[in-house]
């Protein structure tokens, strides 16, 4: 199986479970971008927070900030 074909059952299954949807599908959609669903959305949250609890919050030589670019 080529690598291409992995990444189409990747997003087909991604699809189907509600992770992503194609970008403002219902609209007609915008190429190339993709929306969260409601597991995306809390798929992404737990990356984020994991993240930041192993390179913020575990070092005490680290602070987090917010800022513009």
């Amino acid at each position: 199986m080529s690598s291409k074909d992995f990444f189409q059952k990747i997003v087909s299954l991604c699809k189907r479970r509600g992770f992503v949807y194609p970008g403002s599908e219902i609209y007609g959609g915008l190429a190339n971008t993709w929306d969260f669903g409601p597991l995306g959305v809390q798929l992404k949250k737990n990356i984020k927070d994991l993240w930041w609890r192993r390179f913020v919050e575990s070092r005490h030589d680290i602070v987090g900030i917010d800022s513009g670019i």
